[in-house]
């Protein structure tokens, strides 16, 4: 007779009792090891990780072990930010940790390697539950020290498939510091989520040679900020953000440096659309950022400003106006990329040309170019 249950599906569970009697006194021993234990089957499904407790202290336990999954589905609240020391890894389990208060964030790591965050959902707002049905507020003003994890010149950090939501200094923010071997921080951010944050990532002061891959932004103030060389940004999606991407030569809200490896690096194969409006949800007060010492909103959309632009190759902006101005470079080309719905703005520097666009039907869908914009490929 053929097999009943699928390949995946486990028939049902003997009791443990009668597999061992029917197994007799010679194979007692080794299926008494091989079945789980009652604790066995209670534990966290994280590869066997020692498991950090709501009530557990923090500091504590990663004294004691580096490597910690959290409770299922649990709910932490830190009253103060957490210091990772290097080699920490937390394995998330879809647990959310969230701050007591506004006035701090959950986790810094300064100085450290070899960090590794994965499954945590992190939430900035006290009491805020997704199940209620209350997203987290806009339209808040900025405060630095409101940020999830605050990372200073740290090498190998991976952050993955966390969840960041309503941050109101930055959900990630990472700087370095040119006396450090900055080609090797590797930073990776890979398939997290922003929402209803200042800023998703703030990347600054020589934190370079990183990478940020397949996340999400949506309903923040300003989705990337990166003034650090080297970044590859690649497969991101970034909706209804008044900001997407700004590229700025400047100190900037966690960047201490008036001078610095500005810009280049990449962005490619990503989507910004809708920072000019039409969503339910975005920012529409406090959008200035201390940039070079002064309060300023630098506009809706993408922003390179003083730095050598990055490589711009097969991204889709619809309704995402593109700025750029005082680029010292010989030219910026956007290649392959879908521009609908936009404006795109040179103001001085290196000339903007467009290589391979494509946008919707009709004149009024095509992109308005001011400044020294031309199509390369036009007769």
């Amino acid at each position: 007779m053929p097999n009943s249950h699928r390949p995946h599906e486990p028939g049902p569970a003997l009791p443990r009792g009668a597999v061992l009697a029917g197994l007799g006194a010679a194979g007692l021993g080794l299926a008494a090891a091989a079945l789980p234990s009652p604790a066995a089957d209670a534990a966290p499904p994280a590869r066997g990780l020692p498991v950090l407790r709501p009530e557990d202290d923090w500091a504590a336990v990663l004294a004691r072990t580096l490597r910690v999954q959290l409770a299922p589905e649990a709910r932490y609240v830190l009253e103060a930010p957490v210091r990772l020391p290097t080699g920490t890894l937390i394995e998330g389990n879809g647990a959310v940790v969230a701050a007591s208060s506004t006035a701090h964030g959950l986790f810094e790591v300064d100085g450290a390697s070899d960090v590794k965050l994965r499954g945590l959902r992190l939430h900035g707002e006290p009491g805020y539950a997704p199940e209620a049905g209350t997203p987290p507020p806009l339209d808040v003003p900025f405060d630095a020290a409101h940020t999830a994890l605050r990372a200073r010149r740290a090498r190998n950090l991976r952050v993955l498939d966390c969840d960041l939501l309503g941050w109101r200094g930055a959900g990630i923010a990472a700087t370095g510091d040119p006396a450090d071997d900055y080609f090797s921080y590797g930073v990776q951010v890979h398939g997290c989520r922003f929402e209803a944050c200042c800023i998703g990532l703030s990347a600054a002061d020589r934190c370079e040679y990183s990478l940020l891959t397949t996340s999400v932004f949506t309903a923040c103030r300003l989705a990337v900020w990166n003034s650090s060389g080297n970044w590859t940004l690649s497969g991101n999606v970034i909706v209804g953000c008044h900001g997407a991407y700004y590229s700025i030569g400047a100190t900037s809200p966690f960047g201490e440096r008036a001078s610095d490896s500005w810009g280049h690096g990449a962005v490619t194969g990503c989507t910004m659309n809708h920072s000019d409006g039409e969503t339910p949800r975005r920012w529409t007060r406090h959008l200035e950022l201390e940039i070079g010492g002064t309060l300023r909103d630098p506009g809706p959309g993408v922003m390179i400003e003083g730095v050598l632009p990055p490589t711009f190759s097969a991204n889709t902006l619809w309704y995402t106006d593109v700025t750029a101005r005082d680029l010292p470079a010989s030219v910026w080309y956007l290649t392959g990329c879908a521009l609908s719905d936009l404006r795109l703005t040179q103001d001085g520097g290196a000339p903007v040309r467009l290589l391979g666009h494509q946008s919707n039907a009709g004149d009024l869908h095509a992109p308005v170019l001011v400044g020294d914009v031309a199509d390369a490929l036009a007769p």
